[in-house]
C-alpha cells in the first residue's frame, strides 16, 4: 500500500490519534505488488449511509471484522499471479438499519442508566434534606424561646431605663409627690384606726346586750320548756298504756270467741267487759295527754317566737357591726400597703439620684441588648429560609418514606386476613 492514498469520505477527521492501522491486517513485505494491490482492493469501500461533516460513524460500531474463506484466497491468489495462500481478515459493512439499531439500544441503556442513577441520588440528597430540616426545625425553635426570653428581659430593662431617665429629669417633684401620698394616706389610715376602735366598742356593747338578753329570754323559757316536756312524757306514757289495753282487748275477745256455748261464756264475757272499759278509759287518757301535749307545744311556741323578735335589732345590729369592723381592718391594711410602697418609691428615688452612673450602664446594656436582638433576628430568618430549602428538596423522601409506610399497611392488612 505504500504510495497509494485511501480515500474515505467521512467527513472532517474524527478519529484524532486513533491508529486506523490496527484495523486492516499487516501484510508481510515479502508479497507481491500485486497482490497487495489485490488485497488493497478488498479493503477499499466507501459508506452507504450519508454522514455529514459533525457526524461521522465511528469504525468499530460500523464495520465488523470478518474472515476471508480459503478457498476465495486460494483462488484471489491464483488470479494475481503466484499469490500466497495466507488467509487474510476483510471488513464487512453493515447495513443502514443495523447501524442505527445498534446506536439506538446503545443510548437506550446509557439513558436508562443515568436516569437510575439520577434517581437514586435524588433519593439521597433528598434523605439528608430531609435529616437536616429536623435538625434545622429544632434548632429554630430553641433559638426562638431563646429570642423571647431574651426579649422579655430587655423589655423589663427598657422600662427600668425610661423610670430612671424620668427620676433623673424629674427627681424633686417626685419625692415631692411621694412624700404627699405618705402624709395624706397616713391620716387616712389613723382615721380609719379611730373609726374601727368605735365600731368594736359598739359590737362589744351590743353583743353583751344581746348576751343579757337571751339570759332573761331563757330565764322566761324555761318554765315553759319543762311544761313541755313533761306533757311529751305524759302523752307518751298514755300511749303506750293504750297499746297495751289494745292488746289485753284483743286477747278477752279471742277467748270470748272460744268460750261460746260452754261453760266458762259467762265469765268470759264478763271479763271482756272489764277488759273493754280499761281500753276506753286509756284510750281517753292518751287523747288528753296529746291535747295537752298540743297546748304546751303552742305556748312555747309562742314565746320561742316573741323571744327572737326581741334579740333579732340587737343580732343584726352586731352583723352589722361585724361587717363595718372587717371593712375597716381591710381599708387599714390597703392604706398601709400604699404607705409601704410610696416609702420604697421614695428610697428608690433618692438611690437612682444619688448613684446616675448605674443608669449610664443600663443604657448601655439595653443597647447591647438591642443589638444582639437584631443579630438573632437575622440568625434565625436565616435559618428559616435554610429549613424552608431544606423542606423542598426533602419532598421526596417523605413522599418514599409515606409509600413505604402505605406498602407496610397494606402487607399487614393482607397478613391479618390471611392469618385470620
Amino acid at each position: 500500500m505504500a504510495g497509494r492514498d485511501i480515500n474515505i469520505p467521512f467527513g472532517p477527521d474524527r478519529t484524532g490519534s486513533f491508529d486506523l492501522s490496527s484495523l486492516v491486517p499487516e501484510v508481510e513485505q515479502s508479497q507481491p505488488s500485486e497482490q497487495q494491490d489485490a488485497v488493497d482492493a478488498e479493503v477499499s469501500f466507501e459508506p452507504d449511509v450519508d454522514v455529514s461533516d459533525n457526524q461521522a460513524p465511528e469504525l468499530d460500531s460500523t464495520y465488523e471484522m470478518e474472515p476471508v474463506d480459503s478457498s476465495e484466497s486460494q483462488e484471489a491468489s491464483q488470479d494475481d499471479a503466484g499469490a500466497t495462500h495466507d488467509e487474510r481478515p476483510r471488513r464487512r459493512r453493515l447495513r443502514p438499519d443495523e447501524v442505527v439499531g445498534s446506536r439506538s439500544e446503545s443510548a437506550e441503556a446509557d439513558n436508562q442508566g443515568a436516569e437510575k442513577n439520577k434517581a437514586l441520588a435524588d433519593v439521597q440528597s433528598s434523605l439528608v434534606a430531609l435529616k437536616d430540616s429536623i435538625g434545622q426545625g429544632r434548632e429554630l425553635k430553641a433559638r426562638e424561646k431563646e429570642r423571647e426570653d431574651f426579649s422579655q428581659k430587655l423589655d423589663l430593662d427598657r422600662e427600668e431605663l425610661a423610670d430612671r431617665e424620668d427620676i433623673l429629669a424629674n427627681y424633686d417633684a417626685l419625692v415631692a409627690e411621694q412624700d404627699e401620698i405618705i402624709y395624706q394616706t397616713n391620716e387616712q389610715r389613723e382615721a380609719r384606726k379611730s373609726e374601727l376602735a368605735l365600731v368594736t366598742a359598739q359590737q362589744e356593747e351590743t353583743s353583751d346586750a344581746l348576751e343579757r338578753m337571751r339570759e332573761y329570754h331563757d330565764s322566761q323559757l324555761e318554765p315553759v320548756e319543762s311544761m313541755l316536756g313533761r306533757a311529751k312524757a305524759a302523752a307518751e306514757q298514755a300511749k303506750n298504756d293504750e297499746r297495751s289495753r289494745k292488746s289485753e282487748l284483743n286477747a278477752a275477745e279471742s277467748e270470748s270467741r272460744r268460750a261460746e256455748g260452754g261453760d266458762d261464756a259467762a265469765m268470759a264475757a264478763a271479763k271482756l267487759n272489764v277488759v273493754q272499759q280499761a281500753y276506753e278509759e286509756a284510750a281517753a287518757r292518751s287523747e288528753a295527754a296529746k291535747e295537752a301535749l298540743a297546748q304546751a307545744q303552742k305556748q312555747y311556741d309562742d314565746m320561742k317566737e316573741r323571744v327572737e323578735q326581741a334579740e333579732a335589732p340587737l343580732e343584726r345590729s352586731i352583723e352589722d357591726l361585724t361587717r363595718q369592723t372587717d371593712e375597716l381592718k381591710e381599708s387599714i391594711n390597703r392604706l398601709g400597703d400604699t404607705i409601704s410602697i410610696a416609702r420604697k418609691r421614695r428610697q428608690y428615688c433618692d438611690t437612682v439620684y444619688q448613684y446616675p452612673e448605674e443608669t449610664d450602664k443600663l443604657r448601655e446594656s439595653v443597647l447591647a441588648g438591642e443589638q444582639t436582638v437584631r443579630q438573632m433576628d437575622i440568625e434565625n430568618d436565616e435559618l428559616r429560609d435554610m429549613l424552608a430549602q431544606s423542606k423542598e428538596k426533602s419532598k421526596i423522601a417523605k413522599l418514599a418514606i409515606a409509600g413505604v409506610v402505605a406498602l407496610v399497611i397494606v402487607i399487614l392488612i393482607i397478613v391479618f386476613v390471611v392469618l385470620r
